[in-house]
């Protein structure tokens, strides 16, 4: 075995590997063999209506090609493309990973072609954390979100502080979720990498009585329902924005500082069935269309495009409130620390907030 440095993160490779990076660009000869296949299989980890949004888009400049989505996100996702690849079947053409750690089982199992996007030039350098097995169309940001009946504005502001939340004040008020998602494992990268947070404090934050969720869904609707007054450390501005559109009654801020992260990742598996049509979809996912798509009304993420600006409707809407704050500092996470020591973290989450009395 032989280790293979890809973008930011650290990977083991079988040996004799070759790393040989396929430019995928968009062409008449490409469009031609796609559409001669017709369809293409995506694995997703993002929220349906959300990638139903961007494949309604790419159909509609390319609507001879049948994107069959299918829903699998995070560790269970990554093993059943494992799984599926060590028997031989082809089924798969595009993984979208939502999180890293995933993503890294993927790579080491040797799931994905090595390429490298046209336009690479054109994006900011956290498009390739993952590179060259996978690339970043677009990031999220961390947010805290809170019911407005059930925290005053005094208690907002000392949200805005990370350790904030220690504050006496919100005992057995938080909902926080476990970090086995990117949306949760993205902040405590920030935690164990400060050291005036680290372990101590999440000692001090399993001292404030938590609800603890499996997921940033049920972390989130029991602040909607009013089950908690807070959810932190897993929720993002995506859906945050989202649910702000559709009218929840909770609200959201941005701590201080806040985390930005890759929140999704696209890779062509080797075994593509639909080769062509694959490599077409991400050449677009990965366009000014694509990025436009990512800022739509129904994803509200975040182009990484250099040049693309901020085309998401929602922040007009933002800014007629009295509450929106927009970040003043942007901490992102190392993704060689991620791929390496993000188990070493969780398990310092998991013994502190679960396994300790």
């Amino acid at each position: 075995m032989k280790k293979v440095l890809l973008g930011a993160a650290m990977f083991v490779a079988a040996a004799g590997t070759a790393l040989a990076q396929e430019r995928v660009a968009i062409t008449p000869d490409l469009v031609a063999k796609a559409q001669a296949e017709g369809e293409v299989t995506l694995l997703y980890g993002s929220p349906l209506i959300t990638m139903q949004a961007i494949i309604a888009d790419f159909n509609k400049a390319y609507p001879k090609i049948r994107v069959n989505l299918e829903r699998r996100s995070g560790a269970a996702g990554a093993q059943s493309v494992i799984k599926e690849k060590r028997a031989g079947v082809r089924r798969i053409d595009v993984v979208q990973s939502t999180e890293v750690e995933s993503a890294g089982d993927m790579i080491r199992e040797g799931l994905f072609t090595p390429f490298v996007p046209e336009n690479i030039d054109s994006f900011k350098p956290i498009a390739s954390g993952l590179a060259p097995h996978l690339y970043a169309p677009s990031t999220i940001r961390s947010v805290v979100m809170y019911n407005p009946k059930l925290v005053t504005e005094a208690e907002v502001e000392r949200l805005r502080n990370w350790d904030g939340i220690l504050d006496p004040a919100f005992k057995g008020r938080i909902s926080v979720v476990e970090p086995s998602i990117g949306a949760a494992a993205a902040p405590l990268l920030y935690i164990m990498n400060n050291p005036e947070l680290g372990a101590d404090f999440l000692k001090k934050l399993k001292a404030q009585k938590p609800a603890i969720y499996l997921n940033s869904t049920l972390g989130r609707e029991a602040v909607t329902s009013a089950q908690q007054a807070i959810s932190i450390f897993s929720q993002f501005d995506s859906i945050a924005m989202s649910d702000f559109v559709r009218g929840s009654p909770v609200r959201f801020l941005y701590p201080n500082p806040t985390v930005e992260y890759a929140g999704s990742n696209w890779g062509i598996l080797a075994s593509a069935p639909h080769p062509n049509a694959a490599r077409l979809l991400i050449a677009w996912i990965m366009s000014t269309e694509g990025g436009i798509a990512f800022q739509g009304p129904l994803s509200n993420s975040r182009s990484t495009l250099k040049d693309l600006g901020d085309t998401r409707t929602v922040l007009a809407k933002l800014a007629e409130t009295p509450w929106y704050k927009e970040p003043t500092e942007l901490w992102k996470p190392d993704m060689q620390d991620w791929v390496t020591n993000f188990g070493k973290y969780q398990d310092t989450w998991l013994d502190i907030m679960k396994r300790s009395n």
